[in-house]
């Protein structure tokens, strides 16, 4: 049965490794984008503007915002919402990843953290993501969800399949590495680096991978 994100907003945070957790996602989108001459705003701080897909609690914008970039958070819950609102203050929004309320080119970074193995169909979302980045501009997302947990138990066992396998149990696997990568090609977006942090306060640590993706230059 799916998960109840309006019924799990009040325990969501505390039940998958809370602030550390969160910690180790920001700091990961950190190493996949900071440039390495960032544009600054008057007070010295990083000005890149970042909205994080399907953020829910906003407990990893939040981190983000804290190391400096410009975060708002989309949700489609307005209960989780709510607790990024208190986090974020006029920087969450409710709507739907395949219409973001973004102008053509606007951002400098989406995020997409454990959103795509949730979805029938990735695609739809990562074209909008292309569609809101302005050249240059980066997607950044989890992928091989599935497989985090076995990473944890044995690295070795589970490395080699990461990405490389659309369907667990007869179902899609619509996060899986080399899928994100096809739909991305299609929607002017490369490869352009990854890494992986580690789930921390979770059962087992899960080893979580993070891809980041750079819009074609026109």
């Amino acid at each position: 049965m799916p998960l109840d994100y309006s019924e799990e907003a009040a325990r969501y945070d505390e039940t998958r490794g809370g602030l550390p957790r969160a910690r180790a996602a920001a700091e990961a989108i950190i190493n996949l984008t900071s440039p390495r001459e960032p544009p600054f705003d008057s007070g010295g701080r990083v000005a890149w503007t970042l909205l994080d897909v399907a953020g829910g609690t906003g407990i990893v914008s939040g981190e983000l915002a804290a190391l400096g970039f410009r975060v708002a958070v989309a949700d489609l819950v307005p209960e989780m919402l709510r607790h990024a609102h208190d986090r974020l203050p006029g920087a969450a929004v409710a709507t739907d990843a395949t219409r973001l309320p973004v102008a053509d080119g606007r951002l400098d970074v989406v995020t997409m953290v454990w959103l795509l193995h949730l979805v029938p169909d990735a695609e739809p979302i990562i074209g909008e993501a292309a569609r809101v980045l302005r050249p240059g501009g980066l997607l950044v997302t989890t992928v091989d969800k599935a497989v985090a947990n076995h990473r944890a138990i044995d690295p070795r066992s589970a490395t080699p399949r990461a990405g490389t396998s659309t369907r667990a149990k007869g179902r899609p696997v619509t996060d899986a590495r080399s899928l994100v990568t096809t739909h991305a090609a299609r929607h002017g977006l490369d490869p352009a680096g990854e890494t992986t942090f580690v789930g921390l306060g979770q059962r087992g640590e899960p080893i979580y991978t993070l891809v980041a993706y750079r819009k074609r230059s026109i």
